[in-house]
């Protein structure tokens, strides 16, 4: 079962979890990005990531994709699936796939 990062650090942070105060909502950001020499462009993440099954994008280079989600801690796991596939599909949208949806991703 995949857990994040909300869901992990508290137990790792404190003794109590439950009694734990938040400073803020919690975050958990899905990045993709391509690396390379500093005295070079960045690499496209097509020429490292078959991104096909997304469609097409309108976009000519594409170093990194992102995006930030921000939820309650501790969902379930059905939760966290269909959560992270609709943020997966934004970040898509966002980076000129318009053809990306959530059935790809099942």
């Amino acid at each position: 079962m995949e857990r994040s990062a909300a869901d992990l650090l508290p137990a790792v942070t404190t003794r109590d979890p439950g009694q734990m105060r938040w400073a803020g909502a919690p975050t958990v950001e899905l990045r993709l990005s391509a690396e390379g020499p500093h005295d070079r462009p960045r690499p496209d993440l097509r020429t490292l990531i078959d991104l096909s099954g997304l469609g097409p994008t309108d976009r000519n280079a594409l170093p990194e994709m992102a995006v930030t989600i921000t939820a309650i801690p501790g969902l379930e796991h059905k939760e966290r699936q269909s959560l992270l596939r609709r943020a997966l599909v934004y970040m898509a949208h966002s980076f000129g796939f318009v053809e990306a949806d959530e059935e790809l991703l099942l």
